[in-house]
């Protein structure tokens, strides 16, 4: 499973090292085939669904997940997985990235199914390789392309699926930029559904780095979270291993504002500790760190591994203090990208219980609506596409 995890690593290596053109795409993008979009009314189209097995059933061992009767719903948005040179954009059905994407739902998307139904589109993700692209624009429509597809999965959701119940939007790296970009239209003046800021729990928009004006100019509405029970707030963190060099990737951020994307120079970024879900420098105990959880394609998820680490905003990112031998430390100055989830994944999975039962608790909180299901258990995995 090189492809999975260690392509991204090399990629990133690459955004600071000049070597866009060993990865940039083939063609500009306007010369470039665009796929055809996904139907999500074909269950096919969804890479996770609660009516099914899949890999966002997943659990460490001992635990169980309560999709069936979870009182809110989880719409994750996951990372890239895409890494050909071919296309801009993911094509329907491409076995490999699909794969990856499974992989994200087990690794990531699980730690939510506590809390929440969890529904999981594919999407026409931009390629991996639009990341060292040289060209702004052609990124910035690979990237539009990709979030017109996470917009009409979430409007199927709420048509089909949501029964106006709350929700939780969770999502990690090139998905929480989609993420963000998906909170501050839904949750705009302009919104049809004015009780959507209502039914937010929260957003979870992790491994992306935002600019600290984005909680004004993209997401007025929408703190950062913090404190553990605050609901309608927003996650934000970027792992780094602790004492290692600032990554190169965020000196410069190509990031999303409602009159399109721009570049920011040395941005402020956005940072919530996973530990103690507060917006501040205070370092956590190691003692308060609920656990981790490693991983691995193809493999049940493992026992956590509880109290291993501290963690800490610094600077705009999370400053995290890893234990020998247990985490892979990558070698272009401990940039934990892939493991942000992993790292904190019983602390997610705490936190997501505990802002769904603040809400529930809630003066304006209205009961949430029954979700049908397919009898007493989830039907049997999901077709091939």
């Amino acid at each position: 499973m090189v492809t999975i995890r260690w392509l991204p690593v090399l990629a990133m290596l690459c955004l600071g090292a000049g070597c866009a053109r060993l990865f940039d795409p083939k063609d500009e993008f306007d010369r470039s085939p665009v796929p055809g979009a996904p139907d999500y009314r074909d269950e096919r189209s969804w890479a996770a669904l609660p009516t099914r097995r899949d890999d966002a059933d997943a659990t460490p061992i001992g635990m169980r997940h309560r999709q069936l009767d979870a009182p809110v719903d989880v719409f994750f948005i996951h990372p890239t997985t895409y890494f050909s040179r071919d296309s801009w954009n993911q094509p329907l059905a491409d076995e490999r990235a699909d794969r990856g994407t499974d992989f994200t739902l087990r690794a990531q998307a699980s730690a939510f199914n506590d809390s929440g139904r969890v529904f999981a589109p594919y999407y026409r993700q931009m390629s991996l390789a639009g990341y060292v692209s040289a060209s702004d624009a052609d990124r910035d429509k690979a990237l539009d392309l990709a979030y017109a597809d996470v917009r009409a999965a979430f409007a199927v959701y709420l048509q089909h699926y949501s029964h106006g119940r709350p929700f939780i939007i969770a999502a990690h790296s090139q998905g929480s930029g989609h993420g963000l970009r998906l909170v501050s239209e839904l949750m705009s003046d302009l919104a049809a559904d004015r009780s959507l800021r209502k039914r937010l729990v929260a957003a979870y928009l992790i491994g992306a780095p935002v600019p600290r004006d984005s909680l004004q100019r993209v997401i007025p509405g929408v703190p950062m979270c913090n404190a553990p029970s605050q609901t309608g707030c927003a996650v934000f963190y970027n792992s780094v291993e602790a004492g290692e060099e600032r990554p190169k990737r965020f000196e410069r951020v190509r990031a999303w504002y409602p009159d399109g994307y721009r570049t920011v120079e040395q941005p402020s970024l956005l940072c919530v500790n996973p530990v103690t879900w507060r917006a501040d420098e205070t370092a956590s105990e190691t003692s308060a760190h609920r656990g981790s959880v490693h991983a691995e394609p193809r493999r049940p998820l493992p026992e956590p591994q509880v109290g291993r680490m501290t963690a800490q905003c610094q600077g705009g990112l999370l400053s995290v203090t890893l234990p020998d031998g247990e985490w892979r430390r990558f070698w272009f100055g401990g940039d934990q990208h892939v493991n942000d989830y992993q790292l904190f994944y019983m602390d997610i999975r705490a936190n997501a219980a505990q802002r769904v039962a603040a809400m529930r608790k809630g003066a304006n909180a209205a009961p949430a609506p029954a979700a049908p299901t397919r009898g007493k258990g989830k039907a049997a995995r999901k077709p091939k596409r």
